[in-house]
């Protein structure tokens, strides 16, 4: 849309109309392409990194345990890094 925007005689309400979006929008797009980069306007992940990273079959382990399991196997992994 910046591009047809920068590209075209078209006003922005008008390039808003034709694209279905906020005029508003396009322009905060417009400055933050201008400011930033096109890399600014990449979609980006939301939240916070997971603190382990676990695949499927570890979390399926983990539910199935009881709480004892877990404290013991984690317990045994301490006592590991320990010696």
């Amino acid at each position: 849309m910046i591009n047809y925007y920068q590209t075209h005689d078209e006003t922005l309400a008008e390039v808003a109309a034709r694209f279905d979006v906020n005029s508003c929008q396009i322009s905060l797009w417009r400055t933050t392409f201008n400011r930033y980069g096109i890399e600014a306007l990449k979609s980006h992940t939301k939240g916070r990194k997971p603190k382990m990273k676990r695949n499927k079959k570890q979390l399926r382990k983990l539910v199935n345990q009881s709480e004892v399991e877990r404290l013991r196997e984690r317990t045994c992994k301490e006592e590991s890094r320990t010696i």
